[in-house]
């Protein structure tokens, strides 16, 4: 019988701990810093509500570094963006000009890409788990 009372008192201890929340969780998705996010990878920013998420790298036409091309190529990324519940995809791509997108505004949110990795080389395939981006996100009603 005393046996069972300490069973119990200790499966209480373990379920009552078990239970507790860590209301003061920390974001991982820093606003107005450059943020290394893996492909598959969700960042969080508790205090604005936003979850950013790289998703998958579309296609990546590059030119390898060691090779001579006529252009430079580009990578589309896909990521998805939430804010307060409502999720957002969109595309970024590392080439930039007016048909390739480095950056997007998403209900006040602007989310850039800054870098692309691994790069390309010849020969090689990067597998889309190798992928990474680093990434900003400034919010722009709080631009002066």
């Amino acid at each position: 019988m005393k046996g069972m009372i300490i069973f119990s008192g200790i499966l209480a201890v373990i379920i009552y701990t078990g239970c507790e929340t860590d209301l003061n969780l920390k974001s991982t998705l820093i606003l107005n810093d450059t943020i290394e996010l893996a492909n598959f990878e969700t960042r969080y920013n508790y205090e604005k509500n936003l979850t950013l998420r790289m998703d998958s790298v579309l296609s990546d036409s590059r030119c390898p570094s060691n090779v001579v091309c006529i252009w430079a190529g580009n990578a589309e990324v896909r990521f998805l963006f939430t804010v307060d519940s409502i999720q957002t995809d969109f595309i970024l791509n590392t080439h930039g000009g007016s048909n390739f997108n480095t950056d997007t505004v998403i209900s006040g949110y602007e989310i850039k890409l800054l870098k692309l990795s691994p790069y390309p080389e010849d020969p090689g395939e990067i597998l889309q788990m190798e992928y990474h981006s680093e990434i900003i996100i400034s919010d722009t009603s709080a631009s002066p």
